[in-house]
């Protein structure tokens, strides 16, 4: 993958897309995803949705079906937030909740990702104040009312979601073999003849699990940008292009271990833990290695 900053090449086409991986089923989640962040789907309109919708924004990511990053439960349904509290059994999980969403030392979700609002703790207590309904209410449209679950947003097929390829080789682009392993690929030839040496580099995908040489993000989700904080709180915010390929090139030094975040239209996903390699697609995969749950995935 050349510099982002180089023009974009060609080698690009349009494909078929793949419905199952190796083994046709998504991975385990692990402790190195990127988390929190998104528009959930919730069928229905109410408290209780609200609640779920806005626990799926903020946390759901890493309180998925598989918890991942050090998380104790899910908050995907209502008898997660109503079960006792991993950590506190006298509270339900959603009370817990509340006091880590107001907790400054130890504040849910975790640094870097945006601290929740008063308005975000409010519609949780609102959900408790109406005596927390089991259900949520049935949608204006008149369809079946919804049960109160969200999505795990990693529990998803492998698909090309572009359906657009990489067909270049090794031509140097920005736009080339997305989904690969950026740093040590070019680290390999030893000089710039094997193209530039990175600091940061990966690929953005719409979906969890999506094949090597799949184009990324493409159009108006180009806008979305990844923002790395290292340990001494310097940020250096990288642009995502046409094909969903970033990279950055470290002018100032900077101060491992870092943390990292996708942001996209007013949505985030957050690193659920500090790293040390930025090759990030070498754990980022389809599948996902070294406990990451699969491919950086945009909000």
């Amino acid at each position: 993958m050349a510099n982002a900053a180089d023009a974009g090449g060609t080698g690009n086409t349009a494909g078929a897309s793949s419905t199952t991986g190796s083994g046709g089923t998504p991975p385990t989640a692990g402790s190195g995803a990127i988390a929190s962040g998104g528009a959930a789907t919730v069928s229905g309109t109410g408290p209780l949705c609200d609640a779920l919708a806005l626990l799926h924004d903020k946390c759901v990511s890493c309180h998925g079906a598989r918890p991942i990053g050090g998380a104790p439960m899910s908050l995907l349904s209502y008898s997660d937030l109503v079960a006792p509290a991993a950590s506190d059994p006298t509270r339900t999980t959603v009370a817990l909740c509340i006091a880590r969403m107001q907790d400054a030392a130890r504040p849910m979700p975790p640094a870097p990702a945006t601290r929740p609002t008063a308005a975000d703790v409010a519609v949780l207590q609102a959900w408790i104040d109406a005596g927390m309904p089991s259900t949520c209410d049935a949608p204006v449209d008149g369809s079946a009312g919804g049960t109160g679950v969200v999505t795990d947003p990693y529990d998803t097929p492998v698909v090309c979601t572009s359906n657009k390829h990489w067909t270049g080789g090794n031509d140097g682009s920005a736009n080339m073999h997305p989904g690969g392993a950026c740093i040590s690929c070019h680290s390999s030839g030893g000089g710039e003849e094997q193209g530039p040496l990175f600091t940061f580099a990966g690929t953005a995908y719409p979906s969890a699990h999506e094949p090597d040489d799949c184009n990324g993000l493409n159009g108006p989700a180009s806008t979305a940008q990844v923002v790395i904080t290292d340990a001494n709180g310097a940020s250096f915010t990288l642009s995502v292009n046409s094909v969903g390929n970033f990279s950055y090139t470290a002018r100032t030094t900077v101060a491992l271990p870092y943390r990292a975040k996708i942001v996209s239209n007013g949505n985030e996903r957050v690193m659920a833990e500090a790293q040390q390699s930025g090759d990030c697609n070498s754990c980022h995969t389809e599948s996902g290695a070294n406990a990451a749950p699969g491919r950086i995935m945009a909000p």
